[in-house]
Formats: C-alpha cells, structure tokens, sequence
C-alpha cells in the first residue's frame, strides 16, 4: 500500500443539500420538529417526526408543505427596503392591520399562532390580540405579519380558485 495524497478537498463531502421555498419574501426550508406543532396558516396540527413542515428562516413561521405556496402576507422578518418597488397590482392586496397585542395568561395549554408551539409557564405566557384573539410568544410578536382580523385561509382559497399564486400578485402589474 502507498499513501496518495488527495489532489481535491474534502469540503462538504456527503453533506445534504435542503432546498429553500421562497414565497413573498419567506425563505421556507424543510425540518423535523421536535415537538407538537400547528400550522401558522391552515391552524391543523402538524405531526412532529416528520417532514412534512416547512420553517421559514427569516421569522420562523412553521406551515405545512401543502399550505406554504397559499401564504399571503409579506415576511414580517425583511428589511422595508422592497416597500418603495411595489407595484399598482400589489396595492390591491396589499393586508397592513397591526396587531394589538397585550399580555394574557392562558388556563389551557394554549399553542403560538405563528410558530406553532406550546406557550409554557404559569402565568403571562404569551400575548392575545384584543380584536382577532390571536395568541403568539413574546419572541414571535416581532415575526408576525400585520394581518389583524383578515381570514387568509378563505382569500388563499379566492385566489387559487381564480388561479393566482400569492406569489404572483406581487410580481405582476
């Protein structure tokens, strides 16, 4: 046996290359969820162990992989620099209703509307939306999308029933 030296390096040998969904601004990438979780868009339960979630890496909503090309709202998590290329056919759509947040404590186990997960503790777990209810984490309050009392699955179905991606609202004039 004679040692050879390699002439190429090893870098990123065998590694797994994940693909990455980007839908209005969200950078989904798939994962494997280590806990109970709901879909920040359809509200259905997620089954943990599998890979059927999606993440977004920017303000780390977690939606189905059948529900992540229906997300209507802008990524709550971009920089407000594509704020001034928008065009006349986004205007129509365009869903800016703040939440108005304030601290709740919960009775029940209650889950994050954004990120799907258990709000823990015993008391001020987590902030309630006075007008649409929505409960999220302290940490989420930042991520959420400024859709307050607006039913994004039923425009989602509207839109899909006329053919148009929310993808593609943006994108065309």
């Amino acid at each position: 046996r004679v040692f050879r030296e390699r002439m190429r390096p090893r870098k990123r040998q065998g590694a797994v290359r994940r693909r990455v969904h980007q839908v209005n601004g969200h950078k989904f990438m798939a994962t494997y969820l280590r806990q109970p979780t709901y879909c920040s868009h359809c509200r259905d339960f997620i089954w943990y162990g599998v890979t059927l979630a999606l993440l977004s890496l920017v303000c780390t909503c977690v939606v189905h992989k059948r529900c992540h090309e229906l997300i209507i709202t802008k990524c709550a998590g971009l920089k407000k620099q594509e704020t001034h290329d928008e065009q006349v056919g986004s205007q129509r759509f365009s869903v800016n209703m703040p939440h108005k947040f304030s601290i709740h404590n919960y009775k029940v186990p209650t889950f994050c509307d954004h990120c799907g997960s258990l709000l823990w503790g015993l008391l001020r777990q987590g902030l309630q939306c006075k007008v649409c209810k929505m409960n999220v984490h302290r940490r989420c309050e930042t991520n959420v999308a400024p859709n307050c009392g607006v039913d994004a699955r039923g425009i989602a179905k509207v839109l899909a029933d006329l053919g148009v991606t929310p993808d593609k609202i943006t994108n065309s004039g």
